[in-house]
């Protein structure tokens, strides 16, 4: 998978903006996005490379009425990006390729409902009906977001009091570091996770840890 920083490297060029934001509203084929953009199709089909070698987006090959068959690109369908910038928090979430959706909807009944609105929508050919639907979907989207943002705050909110903590503490700054991210990076947390976090090799997460450990700190 793509690492926060691969991904603000990639999303760091403008080009390559502008280019996900009309494949978000639909798939694209190179000449056509090149011609919205005014941009000459062999710097497209480069970005377009890079976004593909990362699975950002996809491709699919589509049979014409006339001529030859054409590649259309599109935002992968399992690719979903979020950031957070608080104090307290910094994090860029990408959805997990293995996200099980069955259990997400046993998890939440009431979106039950709202699938059963998204099916029964694409049978019918009426706009008021797809504008009920979307309603329905933003405001639902609305209140969880609300809601993920509570605790977010909550969660921002803590990691602060957990690194006054730390600071207290008579500890090396890397051994800081490394303890913050064993409190803080769930229950499951690696040691390799815990040195990209650090941005410190593997070998000096054992140290630090090790360190932890004889001062009492930690249990390995």
């Amino acid at each position: 998978m793509i690492s926060s920083e691969q991904l603000l490297d990639v999303l760091g060029n403008e080009t390559r903006r502008m280019i996900l934001e009309l494949l978000a509203d639909k798939p694209r084929y190179t000449t056509e996005i090149a011609s919205l953009l005014n941009i000459g199709q062999k710097a497209i089909n480069d970005h377009l490379k890079i976004m593909s070698d990362f699975g950002i987006i996809d491709t699919y090959v589509q049979k014409q009425q006339r001529g030859s068959p054409r590649k259309y690109f599109q935002v992968n369908e399992r690719f979903k990006l979020e950031f957070t910038l608080t104090p307290g928090l910094f994090r860029i979430y990408v959805l997990e390729p293995e996200t099980d959706w069955k259990s997400i909807l046993e998890e939440f009944p009431e979106f039950k409902e709202l699938q059963k609105e998204v099916e029964q929508i694409q049978k019918l050919r009426q706009i008021e009906q797809y504008r009920k639907v979307c309603r329905d979907l933003a405001q639902e989207l609305n209140r969880l977001t609300q809601a993920k943002m509570y605790i977010e705050n909550l969660l921002a909110r803590t990691r602060k009091r957990c690194m006054m903590i730390i600071d207290s503490l008579e500890l090396q700054p890397v051994e800081r570091r490394v303890l913050f991210e064993v409190v803080t990076g769930g229950k499951n947390v690696t040691v390799e996770e815990i040195a990209e976090k650090c941005k410190i090799s593997t070998e000096e997460t054992l140290q630090a840890l090790k360190s932890l450990e004889q001062k009492g700190v930690v249990r390995l």
